[in-house]
């Protein structure tokens, strides 16, 4: 028995349509397996951690904010004089509308803090150069939500 390729219509289908499908197939293909190789990398340092949990908290507590947005950019050449978290901490607290940005970074170093694999940055959580690399953290957070707002 003969096989019949003809759409309803009684006409077989063009080669420009065969051709067209194939195409689309396989541009289809192409583009899926083409973002696997552009993922984002896992962050593996304590300080990128911090940081991509900072641009988070950032833009979710003052997105839709632009006053908060402007104070906070008025306040970061203050807050780069900061050489540790804590005054940074307490800086922003004290600016009310701030206040709650800042106890949310805050309990994001803590949390990174918690787990175990970064015991060796908290046993020297104290130390002048893990708080600089915070503080740079913290700053590079802000900036970057900042630049995305």
């Amino acid at each position: 028995m003969k096989q019949n390729n003809r759409f309803s219509n009684g006409k077989y289908p063009s080669t420009a349509l065969k051709s067209s499908i194939i195409f689309s197939i396989l541009l289809l293909l192409t583009s899926c397996s083409a973002h696997q190789g552009i993922a984002p990398k896992p962050l593996t340092t304590f300080s990128e951690k911090v940081t991509a949990l900072v641009t988070t908290s950032v833009r979710s507590h003052i997105g839709g904010d632009r006053q908060k947005q402007d104070l906070l950019r008025r306040e970061l050449p203050s807050l780069t004089k900061k050489t540790a978290m804590d005054p940074l901490i307490d800086h922003l607290k004290g600016i009310e509308p701030l206040k709650q940005l800042a106890q949310t970074i805050e309990g994001d170093v803590m949390f990174e803090l918690r787990k175990p694999e970064n015991q060796e940055t908290k046993n020297n959580f104290n130390s002048p150069e893990t708080q600089r690399e915070v503080v740079s953290a913290i700053l590079l957070g802000m900036t970057r939500a900042l630049d995305q707002l």
